[in-house]
């Protein structure tokens, strides 16, 4: 069973979230989910993501997004193939955790993440 770093598990979060319907109501649950998840090291979390240029700011809507280059570091860790098309990513992002076990540290994070890959699960928090 492989476990993920919190900075994987955000990270892992945008990546989610860069695939479902780009929503204002979308965005507001992603950074609720940060800020309870991260509470006092959120600022620090996302400038370390900024500085490895794993997320960015986009000038449209002044939020974080995954870059491409995040994109690519989860792609490598949850073993997906580069090529999958966009539609397909938040299926392969649920077998790949079903099929690698891969567990979480973090429960909001996870339950996040379970709730738009559509993975069932009994909530823990």
């Amino acid at each position: 069973m492989a476990k993920l770093t919190l900075k994987e598990q955000v990270l892992l979060a945008y990546y989610v979230y860069n695939f479902i319907e780009d929503t204002e109501q979308s965005m507001k649950d992603l950074e609720h989910v940060m800020r309870a998840s991260l509470q006092d090291n959120y600022t620090k979390a996302e400038e370390e993501l900024k500085q490895e240029g794993l997320v960015n700011q986009k000038p449209e809507d002044d939020k974080e997004h995954i870059t491409n280059e995040g994109v690519i570091y989860i792609d490598n860790i949850l073993h997906i193939q580069s090529e999958s098309t966009d539609g397909n990513k938040l299926a392969y992002v649920k077998d790949s955790l079903l099929t690698y076990e891969i567990a979480f540290t973090d429960d909001q994070l996870k339950n996040y993440i379970y709730k738009h890959v559509g993975i069932d699960q009994v909530t823990t928090s």
